[in-house]
């Protein structure tokens, strides 16, 4: 259990910067915890879901750690090759989270103090007209895209606050941590060894709590884009993504690995999320909007008090999964 609380511990404590620079680095004026709400990757997932998948993946490594051997793919250097391959898709997954930093509109929460007073000013105004349409607003919503569009990592430099730096740290380690992961699975896969259940459980496991980023991604892109951009969800590879992703897992588990029943029951609360929200959002727009303005709008306490349940729960699945 001390392994497992280790790989919690230490992502729980990195992300923990987040909130504490919006906090530091934001005016009172900005209601610094709507942020904090309404940005649920790194309040919500990188505090709970992920933390545990990290420590359930330690463990299953500290107890299935053959696919370290030397002829773990048969020969030594078909393991070079893969550890070759690890540090390519590791320098590929720097470059993403950098673009995606980079190349989309953020919130005026990354910005500097004197750059952000104005992204903020906008920000109001466009959120209270966001339904009106005309050329003003149009002419508006691109100054506010501009303004909060690095274009750059130079620009990060200039123009960023320690938000955007602990964003960014935060996002390259997550991303690391799942290259890895997937790393670890495929040499599984390909290698000799026989694969015990208990390690296949768990790895599933992790799978579907990483994939429990995804709803969260949609709903920052959702709060942070819907006032300027129009067609913000089309634009969220989060959406697409999520939906392939939890369908395809739902079949995979449950009908070809097959494995405990409580992994079978996340996999499917998994899937029926992203089902709902695929098809409301499709057919039926303004009842996701409903629900996304609802969760933005709920005091912060309600929001914290709803946080610490989802921590608890996820702490007790990872337990059990752990104690078997």
């Amino acid at each position: 259990m001390r392994v497992f609380w280790i790989g919690f511990g230490i992502p729980f404590a990195i992300s923990l910067l987040f909130p504490l620079a919006i906090v530091l680095s934001l005016p009172a004026r900005t209601k610094p915890t709507r942020w904090i709400q309404n940005s649920p990757p790194f309040s919500i997932y990188m505090l709970s879901a992920f933390p545990i998948a990290v420590g359930v993946f330690c463990v299953t490594v500290g107890n299935f750690n053959n696919v370290f051997e030397a002829n773990t793919l048969g020969s030594a250097s078909l393991l070079w090759i893969a550890i070759a391959a690890l540090l390519v898709l590791s320098a590929f997954g720097s470059v993403i989270v950098v673009h995606d930093f980079i190349s989309r509109p953020l919130g005026p929460y990354v910005l500097r103090r004197q750059l952000a007073t104005e992204a903020f000013r906008l920000e109001m105004e466009l959120r209270a007209s966001w339904t009106s349409k005309s050329t003003e607003v149009d002419a508006r919503c691109g100054d506010y895209q501009k303004l909060i569009q690095f274009n750059s990592l130079r620009n990060v430099f200039k123009r960023g606050n320690p938000v955007a730096f602990v964003y960014l740290i935060i996002a390259w380690g997550a991303t690391m941590f799942v290259i890895f992961f997937f790393w670890y699975v495929a040499v599984i896969i390909l290698s000799a060894h026989t694969i015990p259940p208990k390690t296949i459980s768990s790895l599933l496991l992790v799978f579907l709590l990483l994939t429990t980023w995804l709803p969260t991604r949609i709903h920052m892109d959702w709060y942070q884009g819907y006032f300027h951009c129009p067609d913000w969800l089309r634009r969220s590879y989060a959406f697409w993504l999520g939906i392939f992703m939890a369908i395809a897992s739902f079949f995979f588990v449950v009908f070809i690995v097959k494995p405990e029943a409580i992994v079978i029951y996340c996999t499917g609360i998994n899937a029926a999320v992203f089902s709902f929200v695929g098809l409301t959002g499709t057919f039926k727009p303004e009842w996701l909007r409903a629900v996304a303005e609802f969760f933005q709008a709920t005091p912060f306490t309600y929001f914290a008090a709803a946080y610490t349940v989802i921590l608890f729960v996820t702490v007790i699945i990872g337990l059990r999964i752990l104690q078997g």
